[in-house]
């Protein structure tokens, strides 16, 4: 059963990407947005960058979420910006530490990462500023932080879609084909 998640900088379209997998799959979908300490949502709402240590115990949080899943063969898919390949790590494992190895079965774990421009970017949270915490002032700080891998070998359960020039739809269908469902 796939887990899947849809990571990539804010505004980029995960949570949008997500519901139609989820409509189309009748899997769980997991805001990790959600799962953000009050403090955390406060710095965000007032522009100021999340450090490695704010984001830490959420994305302790979220791989408890997703061992859930696993453990019970359960799908689900969950949106997590994901920026940094230790963020990924944690995700995947509980630790930061790239030695230790996932307990889920990585055969069905996928980690998309989605791409788009920076002006787009910037449009779209101009948009939904006043329907989202996130501050337009942090997009520099997430595109500053974000590694992507450098291929699939070195993060061989991780994928790219650059979703510039892309329909949400065909974004959808790119993940089909990865996931095979």
């Amino acid at each position: 059963m796939p887990i899947v998640i849809i990571g990539g900088p804010t505004a980029v379209g995960k949570t949008c990407t997500a519901k139609k997998l989820k409509d189309l799959y009748n899997w769980t979908y997991i805001e990790a947005d959600e799962y953000h300490s009050q403090s955390n949502i406060d710095k965000m709402h007032a522009g100021i960058p999340l450090t490695d240590e704010d984001r830490l115990p959420w994305l302790q949080r979220l791989h408890e979420e997703l061992e859930k899943y696993s453990s019970t063969n359960r799908s689900c898919i969950i949106t997590c910006s994901a920026l940094k390949k230790t963020y990924r790590q944690i995700l995947l494992t509980g630790s930061s530490d790239p030695d230790v190895k996932s307990k889920m079965p990585t055969e069905d774990f996928y980690l998309i990462m989605l791409t788009l421009s920076r002006e787009e970017l910037h449009n779209r949270l101009v948009q939904r500023q006043h329907e989202h915490f996130m501050h337009p002032a942090l997009l520099d700080s997430q595109l500053e932080a974000l590694e992507l891998p450098k291929n699939q070998a070195d993060e061989p359960h991780t994928y790219m879609i650059n979703c510039d020039s892309l329909s949400q739809d065909e974004v959808v269908h790119q993940i089909q084909k990865i996931i095979k469902q």
